[in-house]
């Protein structure tokens, strides 16, 4: 217990000990696991001493109304009352044990004693340690509905404790000193204050009231105790004074501020007279100090002696130079910087120790490079405005859902995240570079090969791809014009041939069966041709090999055949960008969506092989297989089409999406998808059993979703076609078994199933899907660190948490899981085994 505090150490746990104020003087919380401990172990002894002192008000006053006789809880051997000693001992052991005995379940598995009967609409808040809920520990239900009570009765709780532990050590030197009781001390001191109080009676008087039982150095002790008790009680007062210290320090960094601060001065409280200084309860939460014409330098150690602060605003003012640290400032909640001149990069780790963040306004300021990936670690971030600065480069996919929101007037670039685009065209103006929804301007998604000397880029809905393919259609309209000159109108094998072949520098119009107005190679099929000879004109269309561009070969027409002339007509949408290429959206003219991938670094292998590597992948039907339609060779780059699954990807729905999609992940669904993607796996390592990867690149963002949640799994299997230089794109070389082995195996797979039962029970973004394993969160440490100190609980997403019922289950796939992702491959369990152990799984 103690009454002064270290700003050192308070903001290494920011923002979540009640009654915060006047925790750890001597700074042995620094650490934050010592500084839970110390917590525990203040909240317990209050607990303690509160019930100790009503053991000791109690009594007595019951004595004092003729219900307890001879009562005396300081005297050794004095009269017995409620029971014998022994019994009283038993139940005393008994009680005491069970409560402790909970208290340590809460502590090992927080939220795990909240085991009561509780009312349907009066659910608890996020249970935490010490704080288990139920009828039990809250019977009146004040603390129910939402945190903000529960913060509030814990905070009344510590100090009302922090009170009885002074109460207690109080009554028992007092006792000691006079031989009495509190309430009769009380009851003396009332009747002669003058005489009756620690300083003005003698010593000798006091000891004569004393058992022989007591030694003379505690009543020798007393007034030293005296002397302590009144330092405690002053020391809050001490730490307010160094806080008015701290704020004129403060005011001794800026330039300018005698005139603008002339209120901060020494030996007033700064508490409702100094300007700018908000307070709740005397304790300082803000600093509003806008539109004072400051400069200078802010000193942040000067804030850092500020424990209870929450918020800070220098709107309007003239600060210049980098960004201050304000990152040093754990618990702040909110900070504004509109209307100056900062500038120069912030540094990409800013925001990663802020975790208490809700507002950030930095507008209106020359800050320069990218905007901080650090910004997605800020779960409670609702406000964020970086417009009218100089940032660059392209806008992190934050994933939070903001209230307010804007980056307008910067030098921003590239595709606008998905989950940003919401918050409408007024939040990205200002940004040349910037293009995709909700901006009317397109991303460039395509490089349609011209003659040798260069390339023309497309734009799905820009003038360019408007002009190229009106030139490129007068062109095909000249051709076929001159071909049906030379040709027989009854020659439709000849032509189809034809058409098909590509001169070097010429863009093939391909035939769709679905076209009114192809050419009569398709009437001759509507005639009546059968269908093995129109499938036979495709394959011979499709194979063909005129000059350095050919059509779509088709792998699978059970969607339909279709061409490149279709997709370049087609309404095109940029997905997003991944490791190994870029994916873009087609919506064709016959009603079917489908997904072009354009990669590159694929020349490991002939063309020759890579068609029959390509077809193997064409014939393949598994349920949670996502089979390609069409490819698309060029020595440069290849296209991958596949079907549009319009659910997107395991990563949205997990991380980006917050619709009725992401509503739907219950526990029965991420069972299914877990289910799903096993099953698949175990498909592949069939399929390609003498792959080294049977799947190489296997993450949330590769795992589509069809409508009923059935999850199909993509770019599989791409391993032995990746140039050497290339690979470590794929998920499989940022696993430990390439960074610490130099080695990849079919239990490199398995290990990238474990990482994504973990995003999925967790409901946490992996850090492993990045490169420096910057961003999101490493689920591999958090998992084997929780399971060592048997905290499992903590990990499951806490959506799922209304799954009680389930909750075992849960606890299973998480060791499952954990089992996947066994640093040494050789621990490691065998794909064969996690899809046994998957399937023996039930909801």
């Amino acid at each position: 217990m103690a009454l002064a505090i270290s700003s050192t150490s308070f903001l290494s746990f920011p923002n979540s000990l009640p009654g915060d104020f006047g925790f750890d003087p001597l700074g042995l919380g620094s650490d934050a696991e010592l500084l839970k401990w110390f917590a525990q172990a203040e909240l317990m002894h209050s607990r303690w001493a509160m019930l100790g002192v009503s053991g000791i008000l109690i009594p007595e006053w019951l004595q004092k109304i003729g219900y307890v006789e001879n009562f005396s809880w300081y005297d050794a051997g004095s009269r017995e009352y409620f029971a014998d000693p022994t019994t009283l001992f038993i139940v005393q052991l008994a009680l005491m044990g069970w409560v402790e005995g909970r208290r340590w379940a809460d502590i090992v598995n927080p939220g795990s004693v909240d085991i009561e009967p509780k009312l349907p609409h009066k659910t608890n808040p996020k249970p935490d340690v010490g704080y288990p809920g139920g009828l039990w520990f809250d019977p009146m239900m004040w603390g129910r509905g939402s945190p903000e009570p529960v913060m509030v009765l814990r905070t009344k709780e510590i100090k009302n404790g922090r009170l009885a532990m002074l109460a207690f050590l109080g009554f028992c030197f007092q006792a000691t000193y006079t031989g009495q009781g509190p309430l009769e001390n009380l009851m003396s001191h009332l009747a002669d204050p003058g005489h009756n109080n620690i300083f003005s009676r003698s010593i000798t008087t006091r000891a004569s009231n004393i058992s022989s039982s007591v030694p003379m150095a505690a009543v020798r002790f007393f007034p030293i105790l005296s002397i302590l008790i009144l330092i405690l009680i002053l020391a809050p007062f001490a730490f307010a004074a160094s806080e008015t210290e701290s704020l004129l320090r403060l005011k001794q960094s800026f330039t300018n501020a005698d005139t603008s601060l002339s209120s901060w001065i020494p030996n007033v409280s700064p508490c409702g007279n100094w300007i700018g200084v908000v307070c709740f309860k005397n304790i300082i939460t803000g600093l509003h100090l806008s539109d004072l014409g400051l400069s200078g330098k802010i000193d942040i150690d000067a804030l850092m002696q500020i424990p209870g602060l929450r918020t800070i605003s220098f709107v309007n003012n003239s600060f210049s130079g980098p960004v201050p640290e304000f990152n040093k400032l754990g618990a702040i909640k909110a900070i504004y910087l509109t209307d100056n001149q900062f500038s120069g990069p912030i540094p990409l780790e800013f925001f990663a120790q802020l975790g208490s963040l809700k507002k950030v306004w930095f507008s209106n300021n020359k800050f320069s490079g990218n905007i901080p990936d650090s910004l997605n670690e800020l779960d409670l971030l609702k406000e964020l405005h970086l417009e009218n600065n100089e940032f660059s480069g392209k806008i992190p996919s934050l994933k939070q859902q903001f209230t307010s929101f804007s980056v307008t007037n910067n030098k921003l670039e590239g595709m606008i995240p998905e989950n940003l685009v919401s918050y409408g065209a007024n939040s990205f103006t200002g940004n040349e570079k910037l293009c995709g929804k909700p901006l009317d301007r397109a991303c460039e998604y395509y490089t349609l090969p011209a003659e040798e000397e260069g390339r023309v880029y497309l734009s799905g809905f820009g003038i360019k791809v408007i002009l190229i393919l009106v030139f490129a259609a007068i062109a095909a309209l000249v051709f076929l014009s001159m071909r049906n000159k030379k040709q027989s109108k009854h020659d439709f094998s000849i032509i189809s041939r034809s058409n098909s072949s590509i001169d070097g520098d010429q863009v093939v119009q391909v035939h769709v069966p679905s076209s009114k107005n192809s050419n009569s190679s398709e009437n001759k099929s509507k005639k009546g041709s059968s269908h093995g000879e129109h499938k036979s004109e495709t394959k011979r269309a499709s194979t063909t090999r005129g000059g350095s561009m050919g059509d779509l070969v088709m792998v699978n027409d059970e969607k339909g055949v279709f061409g490149l002339g279709d997709l370049m007509k087609a309404a095109a949408e940029v997905l997003g960008n991944g490791g190994l290429g870029s994916a873009y959206k087609a919506a064709m003219a016959n009603g079917l969506s489908v997904v072009v991938k354009r990669m590159r670094e694929m020349n490991k292998i002939g063309r020759d092989v890579f068609d029959a590597e390509m077809r193997q992948f064409g014939r393949i039907k598994h349920t949670n297989i996502l089979t390609p339609l069409a490819y698309h060779y060029r020595r440069e780059e290849k296209l991958f089409v596949t079907e549009y699954m319009p659910k997107g990807s395991l990563l949205y729905v997990l991380h980006g999406d917050r619709g009725t999609c992401h509503a739907d992940l219950n526990w029965p669904t991420r069972l299914k998808i877990v289910k799903g993607i096993a099953r698949g796996c175990g498909f592949l390592y069939n399929e390609f059993s003498n792959y080294e990867l049977p799947h190489g690149n296997l993450k949330s963002s590769n795992i589509m979703l069809s409508d009923d949640y059935e999850p199909l799994l993509s770019e599989y299997a791409f391993y032995p076609l990746i140039n050497p230089g290339a690979v470590q794109s794929m998920f499989a070389y940022k696993t430990t078994d390439y960074t610490e082995y130099q080695k990849v195996s079919q239990k490199t797979d398995v290990y990238c199933l474990g990482i994504i039962i973990l995003e999925i029970i967790t409901g946490k973004f992996p850090s492993q899907y990045h490169s420096n394993g910057k961003g999101g969160i490493d689920v591999v440490q958090w998992v084997f660190m929780a399971i060592s100190e048997r905290r499992e609980e903590e990990l499951i997403d806490p959506e799922l948490k209304n799954s009680t019922s389930s909750l075992n289950n849960m606890l299973q796939l998480l060791q499952i899981g954990a089992a996947c992702i066994e640093s040494n491959p050789e621990q490691r369990i065998t794909m064969k085994e996690a899809i046994r152990r998957i399937e023996e799984m039930q909801v």
